[in-house]
């Protein structure tokens, strides 16, 4: 199935960005290997934010410290692309079967760190259980999938991936880590997605850098 925009994308053109030089990933993003989540509760908006509050609990390069800067939202779209040897991501890359799609709330920041690092962070804001029930269509078909192949027009990328743990913090935590190889070439990013409450939030790149970044995104992203 062809794809574009697609949640699916995010971490694997992080990776792809590292061997190819792939366009900076779409504001919707996936995650993938769910741990243990607690009750979502089922009604009121739960302190749903808009895009702008959103944008202005993103990190910072100061908040991640020296050698980092922020990158230009990049102006065009990710290159369409389609999954090979995975029947789950390629039902899920339906533009109208994307449940991120459906959350207008929104913030992202995308840095670029030490050695030429790629750090991209991604917000939501919905009511918890519509947050929820939408990460865990994207899980279960990720985790569906422990490997796959990416194909653009110019790239043919082979993907494996691996459910991780990841710090219990906010009320639902997800990890995952994907290993990209393209043109003979390797490269590892690592996906870590948290929510609390009524915010979602997607930190990916390097798994060293991801550790030690998001649990600092993810108290600015709850912060009152």
């Amino acid at each position: 199935m062809r794809l574009r925009h697609s949640g699916i994308l995010t971490s694997t053109c992080l990776a792809l960005w590292a061997l190819t030089g792939c366009s900076a990933p779409p504001s919707h993003s996936a995650p993938a290997g769910a741990q243990a989540a607690t009750p979502v509760p089922t009604g009121g908006d739960h302190g749903v934010l808009p895009s702008e509050r959103l944008a202005d609990r993103l990190l910072t390069a100061d908040d991640l410290g020296p050698g980092y800067t922020a990158r230009p939202a990049a102006t065009t779209g990710s290159p369409e692309a389609s999954v090979e040897d995975c029947p789950q991501l390629e039902q899920l890359g339906s533009a109208a079967d994307n449940p991120y799609a459906m959350f207008p709330n929104q913030g992202k920041q995308v840095f670029t760190g030490p050695g030429g690092a790629q750090l991209t962070e991604e917000l939501y804001s919905a009511p918890p259980k519509d947050l929820s029930a939408g990460a865990g269509r994207i899980m279960t078909a990720m985790g569906a999938c422990p490997s796959y192949r990416l194909v653009t027009v110019n790239t043919v990328a082979e993907v494996r991936s691996q459910t991780v743990p990841v710090p219990r913090l906010g009320d639902e935590q997800w990890g995952q880590v994907l290993t990209v190889t393209s043109g003979g070439r390797r490269t590892i990013v690592q996906q870590t997605v948290m929510r609390a409450g009524a915010v979602l939030l997607v930190v990916s790149g390097r798994p060293a850098e991801v550790t030690v970044h998001a649990q600092t995104a993810l108290a600015k992203a709850t912060t009152r």
